[in-house]
């Protein structure tokens, strides 16, 4: 809940100065978006917990709207979100250096093991994050990958997400 951003300060700033600053910018960045969060069928958590998870998974303003419409996809049929972020979270390691092994690992952060949220945001995620969730692109998608380039390729059916795997990432 702290809002990530360029933040000018003085030399003399506490931790606890900084703490202050950038949890307030948290609060001041979404009291505008209050209302919408209120009507969304995520509670404030779940939505902050969600664009965490897509701060992480994407890497531009359509990707972000794209990945939450799939990920919102995912929840409302209780399948896993299976995002490599949250394993990334646990283990500390870029998502490069991921393994078959590391999505075994017993924990609730577990995104390919658990249904649903991990209990707690995985990062700090920005403005266009958070209203991804509130506003998701709208799609029947529930498969996403991006290849070496970091383009996104989307796909409704596990059968078409295999075919994506196989032209864009072997």
């Amino acid at each position: 809940y702290l809002f990530p951003d360029t933040y000018f300060v003085p030399d003399t700033f506490t931790d606890a100065a900084m703490y202050d600053l950038m949890s307030s910018t948290f609060e001041e960045k979404l009291l505008p978006l209050k209302t919408r969060i209120a009507a969304h069928q995520l509670t404030e958590e779940e939505i902050i917990i969600l664009a965490s998870i897509i701060e992480r998974e994407a890497n531009t303003p359509e990707s972000m709207g794209l990945v939450s419409s799939v990920l919102q996809n995912r929840l409302t049929i209780d399948m896993p979100l299976q995002a490599d972020a949250s394993i990334e979270y646990i283990l500390d390691k870029p998502l490069s250096e991921l393994t078959p092994e590391d999505l075994e690992i017993e924990s609730p952060y577990n995104t390919y093991l658990y249904t649903g949220l991990p209990p707690t945001p995985i990062g700090n995620p920005g403005l266009t994050a958070i209203e991804s969730v509130i506003e998701p692109a709208k799609s029947n998608y529930f498969y996403y990958i991006t290849d070496a380039d970091g383009v996104f390729h989307y796909a409704e059916t596990f059968a078409e997400h295999k075919a994506n795997i196989a032209r864009y990432l072997r």
